[in-house]
């Protein structure tokens, strides 16, 4: 039987990401325009192509259980990582595939990759942060977007050929394998992932990241307003030129607002189809509620950005890069979605999210138009989420995430926003 219970509001109209910019632009925060876009707007799906050639799939492992841990109530253990092939070398799922592992990508010490340790210290703003943050919540919304400004990701097969990309933050023209049929992410954003496991070039695990991009396949040409290469190998492996590990840094161009890629943080369909995410989550807060620091792993801030109103007390204020932990105690096994069963494909995913808020937290990595609270995951054009968790509503999953309104928490709706908590430092 329906529950019929107050939750926080869901307006139909998606809020702006304003993911990704590389250059000061108008409108919103990082670029994305200040008024609500179209919700659901998705572009026709790219071809992704029969089954690729490009290497074979690494065991991924078990993913392990996310029961609650005796009488406490605590969540479980999310369960051990398996032993999952290095990224890239996992097998393409074919020209214009994404990879078949659920290891997320980076350097497995990469802040986002490492998990939360107990008794992690707070950081002495957070009750003000998560009060302000609760507020804009129930003021506006939470977003679990899969259509727009959120990138397709897409990985290059043997027979795929190349481009030219043209892009400033490049210095210059560069030559990209592309498959046939890529296209960019909905949205002002067009965000665009391409990942290659080996650019003749730039060498393994290459990663192209690009905003406001547009794919002309005839003339075989990508244009973009800006962008960045990357080394997205979970090996370990030293492959920047100037040395430093593959923790979402550009070696060539710009990241994001926060100086990271998309892909830090990103959802995929893999690690739901594995039955758990081992990374932290990205997401991208309101602008007006963004102070103009930052943390790493956040390597700089774009914010706060053409905020259209009051800014929120500075002591209130989000930095770019900081940490968010779900409160441990949050039975995740409990936790339900209005009208579902505990057995269906959209509870499982809510129970994974809520887990993987306990264990790994999430992250702030870029800004977003006032009020908005805006989590990323893979564009449903190369995701295929609505195999996977059921089909979206106004462009995105947020339904499943939207917490009880009512303090009591009573029945377990959602996400218990209220019980999040600001860590003292984001790396560990």
């Amino acid at each position: 039987m329906r529950q019929q219970v107050a939750v926080w509001s869901l307006a139909l109209g998606m809020g702006a990401l304003s993911c990704g910019s590389d250059v000061a632009a108008p409108g919103g925060a990082s670029g994305a325009a200040g008024t609500s876009g179209a919700a659901g707007t998705s572009g026709a799906a790219g071809t992704s192509g029969a089954a690729g050639t490009s290497g074979a799939a690494g065991t991924s492992g078990a993913a392990g259980t996310s029961g609650a841990a005796g009488a406490s109530g605590a969540a479980g253990a999310s369960g051990a990582a398996g032993t999952s092939g290095a990224a890239g070398t996992s097998g393409a799922a074919g020209s214009g595939g994404a990879p078949a592992s659920s290891t997320p990508p980076y350097a497995p010490d990469f802040a986002l990759n490492r998990e939360i340790p107990a008794g992690a210290a707070l950081d002495a703003r957070s009750g003000a942060v998560i009060g302000r943050l609760v507020t804009n919540l129930l003021a506006k919304r939470v977003q679990l977007s899969n259509h727009n400004d959120v990138p397709t990701v897409y990985t290059v097969g043997p027979t795929d050929e190349s481009y030219q990309v043209q892009v400033s933050t490049l210095g210059g023209p560069i030559s990209f394998r592309v498959p046939a049929g890529a296209v960019p992410g909905t949205g002002s954003d067009h965000p665009l992932i391409v990942l290659d496991p080996e650019h003749p070039s730039y060498g393994p695990f290459t990663e192209l990241r690009l905003w406001q991009a547009s794919v002309d396949h005839a003339a075989k040409r990508v244009t973009a307003s800006g962008g960045g290469l990357f080394h997205y190998n979970n090996d370990g492996r030293i492959l920047n030129p100037n040395g430093s590990p593959s923790h979402s840094n550009a070696f060539l161009g710009a990241g994001t607002g926060s100086g990271l890629s998309y892909l830090a943080g990103l959802i995929r369909p893999e690690e739901v189809r594995a039955g758990a995410i081992r990374h932290a989550l990205r997401f991208a807060y309101s602008n007006c509620d963004s102070s103009a620091r930052f943390r790493a792993p956040a390597t700089k801030t774009d914010q706060p950005k053409n905020c259209v109103g009051p800014m929120a007390p500075e002591g209130e204020r989000m930095d770019m890069g900081m940490r968010l932990q779900l409160d441990p105690q949050v039975d995740c096994s409990r936790r339900v979605v209005p009208g579902k069963p505990d057995s269906s494909a959209e509870t499982r995913f809510l129970r994974m999210f809520c887990v993987a808020l306990q264990d790994y937290g999430m992250i702030m990595l870029d800004g977003s138009s006032p009020g908005s609270v805006v989590f990323y995951m893979e564009n449903e054009q190369t995701a295929g989420f609505n195999q996977l968790i059921g089909a979206d509503r106004y462009g995105g999953y947020s339904e499943l995430i939207l917490g009880q309104a009512d303090p009591a928490d009573e029945p377990p709706l959602g996400i218990p926003w209220r019980r999040l908590r600001v860590l003292a430092q984001s790396v560990f």
